[in-house]
């Protein structure tokens, strides 16, 4: 409905300062209670789980919202792709600051790919000084159930 429709936009732009036109069309792609699919104009640009909202690997892909960014080498990219959590010793490079909590992108090093998008547990400052341990909690990744509803869909 218009008004959950309202709030969500206003949501989105507090937390990724992107604003949407008001003909947008939106759409919700249930997967379960708790999570869904946010379609607009056509493109699956965020996801909800439980109270949560957050850009797709899409949205931050075509630049739709901008994050921070966490760079891996090429043997962290299957774990990432699989689930995993983000561990520091893979991490070979930070780019942009950002506050323990806060939501960035994870890339591969090698083509610079968007492989998931990861709550942070640490600061930016902190991260670029740790080299052990979790670093960032995986939420959203190429090849879960996000991105397989959005394929059998044919979206992308």
């Amino acid at each position: 409905n218009v008004r959950s429709i309202r709030e969500l936009t206003q949501s989105l732009k507090q937390l990724f300062n992107v604003d949407f036109n008001r003909k947008a069309s939106w759409e919700a792609v249930k997967i379960d209670r708790e999570r869904e699919i946010y379609v607009v104009d056509g493109l699956p640009l965020f996801i909800r789980i439980g109270d949560g909202i957050y850009p797709t690997v899409i949205c931050v892909e075509r630049g739709i919202v901008s994050l921070p960014k966490v760079v891996v080498d090429m043997g962290a990219v299957p774990h990432i792709t699989n689930g995993a959590d983000v561990m520091m010793p893979g991490v070979v490079k930070i780019e942009g600051s950002f506050k323990d909590g806060c939501i960035v992108a994870v890339t591969d090093e090698k083509y610079g790919k968007i492989l998931a998008v990861a709550r942070s547990l640490i600061s930016s400052e902190v991260a670029s000084k740790t080299y052990t341990g979790r670093g960032f909690k995986n939420i959203h990744h190429v090849g879960d159930v996000f991105w397989k509803t959005v394929k059998n869909l044919q979206l992308v």
